[in-house]
């Protein structure tokens, strides 16, 4: 298939590019900057602010993945760029796709459409969460959703949306509170967890979401978790740090920390796609081994 990867530059983008370079689908990466480029593939330089650029992007080609955007902490200090990029930038793209003739998207949303919900609740694709309940970065998700289903009803535009977990892995844009973990224990610092540590989470290794991303390449009009089943607290990410490792650990009790989001169900994922994703004690092994190699070539 010709595939178009908008945001294919970044964290999942990069990672989700070579799965489908490797299934010999033909690939044009879309992103706002020049950098390396996996053989096989072709780049694009286009901002999704700029429609123009968008048609001409997604133009040729039978399917888009949309994963340009903000991420939570950028959301959180900066929501005009977050409405920006995730809202203006995502009906751009659908508008593209529509005037191209592109046959089906397939939208990055994410855990936080459910953010605001009960944290006893079980939630399934079935659920999210209203827009006065979330913050932000749940927010434009949760619109960019909206449009997508908007776009599918007019004008009959395929699409499959992803609810992304909270992601970790050994690339260099990764934010999350496990890469930030393994920097400070790799270069002998302690990992300093706000408050007790009780908040709970369903970290997802980011080869899984780009395999489960790929699978979804012959899936319509679909909704679909991937998340990892295993649900922990920040205390038990360091502790499990801690005692395979040695990676010291302090509390700082004075630092809120926040609420927990509801289990998220990826069963549907894992049914319907047979995505098997790995362990939280796997990922961690690997994002370790990929973050000493490239610390070892710098």
């Amino acid at each position: 298939m010709n595939v178009v990867v908008i945001g294919g530059l970044g964290f999942i983008g990069s990672c989700l590019v070579e799965k489908l370079l490797q299934r010999g689908h033909s690939v044009r990466i879309v992103d706002v900057r020049a950098s390396r480029v996996p053989k096989g593939a072709e780049l694009c330089i286009a901002d999704v602010t700029n429609f123009n650029q968008m048609m001409q992007a997604v133009s040729g080609f039978d399917i888009v993945y949309h994963l340009a955007g903000t991420v939570l902490n950028t959301a959180r200090k900066n929501p005009y760029l977050a409405v920006s990029l995730d809202v203006l930038g995502t009906v751009d793209v659908l508008e593209a796709c529509v005037k191209n003739n592109v046959s089906k998207i397939v939208y990055a949303s994410s855990f936080y459409a459910y953010d605001g919900l009960p944290e006893d609740l079980e939630a399934d694709e079935g659920y999210r969460s209203d827009i006065f309940k979330a913050e932000t970065f749940g927010v434009v998700k949760l619109v960019g959703e909206r449009l997508v289903l908007e776009y599918s009803r007019r004008y009959n535009l395929k699409y499959v949306i992803l609810r992304y977990g909270p992601v970790y892995g050994s690339h260099d844009r990764c934010s999350s509170v496990i890469q930030e973990f393994i920097k400070a224990g790799l270069q002998g610092d302690p990992l300093i967890v706000w408050g007790p540590g009780n908040r709970r989470n369903q970290y997802t290794y980011v080869e899984d979401i780009a395999e489960g991303s790929v699978s979804v390449l012959s899936f319509e009009d679909e909704v679909f978790n991937l998340i990892s089943p295993e649900q922990v607290s920040i205390r038990q990410i360091a502790e499990l740090l801690a005692n395979k490792y040695g990676f010291k650990v302090e509390y700082d009790l004075s630092k809120p920390e926040g609420p927990s989001v509801p289990y998220i169900s990826p069963l549907k994922a894992m049914e319907r796609l047979n995505w098997k994703p790995i362990s939280l004690d796997a990922g961690i092994e690997k994002s370790i081994s990929g973050m000493k190699v490239k610390a070892s070539s710098n």
